[in-house]
């Protein structure tokens, strides 16, 4: 019963300061243009196979300042050709970075795919994503090919093409 008290104590901290959090708002919308390239490997042999595409990947908050799930939908180029890759995506904020007076300048999100490719990849992974002023995305992922038994590792930049909610001010 002693740890009940502290327990409540670091619940409603923790509370108060997901409400002053605007990182993944409640019931927000975001859409993303993102462009990637990289490399798929299967760390034996080589050369490596070159990968750079396009994807939009629209997603919504549906855990308040922590999560947001959507889809990844784009194309890309590797052993010269053209294909199309698609498949659900989530997002965990890990961190919001903090500018002191001037709010938040940002976030560090985890992101989790599983994507189907037109040419039988079939990729899960995920990586590590640093969002900037709402607006831009750095990102680096990680994803096995579990069909075709290779790795697919990439680096990321994506710009915000949806249009930023205004909160209203009380």
């Amino acid at each position: 019963m002693k740890w009940l008290l502290p327990l409540l104590v670091c619940l409603c901290l923790c509370v108060r300061v997901a409400a002053q959090d605007p990182e993944f708002p409640k019931n927000e919308f975001i859409m993303h243009l993102r462009l990637h390239s990289g490399l798929v490997t299967d760390f034996k042999s080589s050369p490596d196979l070159f990968t750079g595409g396009l994807q939009v990947v629209p997603q919504f908050t549906v855990v308040e300042n922590r999560l947001r799930i959507g889809l990844v939908a784009g194309g890309f180029y590797t052993n010269k050709k053209v294909q199309a890759l698609a498949g659900p995506t989530m997002s965990v904020k890990l961190k919001t970075i903090s500018l002191k007076q001037f709010g938040s300048g940002g976030n560090i999100n985890l992101c989790i795919d599983h994507l189907w490719g037109t040419g039988r990849q079939r990729l899960f992974g995920g990586g590590i994503n640093v969002e900037l002023l709402n607006f831009i995305v750095v990102g680096a992922t990680l994803h096995r090919d579990y069909n075709l038994s290779s790795w697919w590792l990439q680096g990321s930049l994506a710009f915000r093409i949806s249009k930023v909610k205004q909160v209203p001010h009380p």
